[in-house]
């Protein structure tokens, strides 16, 4: 099978999984918002982005998969088996996943920390903070090149180091799909005590806030221990959910600008139209 039809085929699988997802949670927004409701206007364009991003993000998980097996058959697996014994059944399973799912979010968090780090990154991964108002549909909101350098900078070394169970495999993209939608959601829900252990609405929201004592923190998508760990959590208060977005931004409306944002971005901040500038 070509690479273009095996993006296809999986882009095609993965769609009743977000459907489903992306209505659950618009219902329960609806029903339990912790601010003011997203514009139908907002809604659409969020949801065009997505569908580009999803189009070329589809290819680079191929390619990502090919790279990461090809690294396990030369390694002959990973080098450290995550398959948990031969015994034990679902238990086993859950334990292989739940760890499967930390180590996967041990290397998000240093990507997504680099994306807010470094100018280049930040470039294209800007688009998603842009949102004025996060919601479920803000989940997919991502620059259609996000994928191409995420992708390989997780899937590359977890290939390397781990060898996972299939089982594990199918059930981390499961529960990848339906926790990003979550966190995502304008939803009037904190963790309270339990925020530090597992992400959710209200902590990922500190992450898209647009005040200042909450940049760059919460970077976790799973497990906020890892910014517990690397001194970027924030605890949010009871009832803290501020408002969103990018402060010396201009809003991106069109699925023109926002599949050229990061190269207009990298052009102004080019040497030689600064030259250009100054003259």
């Amino acid at each position: 099978m070509s690479l273009i039809m095996q993006a296809v085929s999986g882009f095609t699988k993965s769609l009743p999984f977000m459907a489903l997802w992306l209505v659950v949670f618009a219902v329960l927004e609806r029903l339990f918002p912790a601010v003011e409701r997203k514009a139908v206007k907002e809604w659409r364009f969020n949801l065009s982005v997505s569908v580009l991003y999803m189009t070329v993000g589809a290819i680079a998980a191929v390619v990502g998969d090919l790279i990461g097996e090809k690294l396990r058959a030369g390694l002959h697996g990973g080098l450290i088996n995550l398959k948990i014994g031969k015994t034990g059944g679902i238990v086993r399973d859950l334990a292989a996943t739940l760890l499967s799912i930390l180590i996967f979010d041990f290397f998000y968090y240093w990507w997504h920390r680099s994306e807010h780090k470094y100018p280049g990154l930040w470039a294209i991964h800007k688009l998603h903070h842009l949102d004025p108002g996060i919601n479920v549909s803000t989940n997919l909101r991502h620059h259609w090149l996000e994928d191409v350098g995420r992708i390989p900078m997780i899937t590359i070394p977890m290939a390397i180091l781990f060898d996972l169970s299939p089982r594990a495999g199918g059930a981390i993209g499961f529960a990848f799909s339906a926790w990003t939608f979550f966190i995502h959601a304008n939803l009037k829900l904190g963790l309270g005590r339990l925020s530090w252990l597992v992400d959710g609405p209200q902590v990922h929201r500190i992450h898209h806030s647009k005040l200042p004592e909450h940049f760059d923190r919460n970077f976790a998508a799973f497990f906020p221990i890892w910014d517990v760990i690397f001194g970027t959590y924030y605890h949010p208060g009871r009832g803290e959910f501020p408002p969103t977005g990018v402060i010396g931004e201009p809003q991106v409306t069109t699925l023109r600008e926002a599949a050229w944002l990061p190269f207009r971005t990298w052009r102004w901040a080019s040497p030689a139209s600064a030259d250009a500038e100054v003259e």
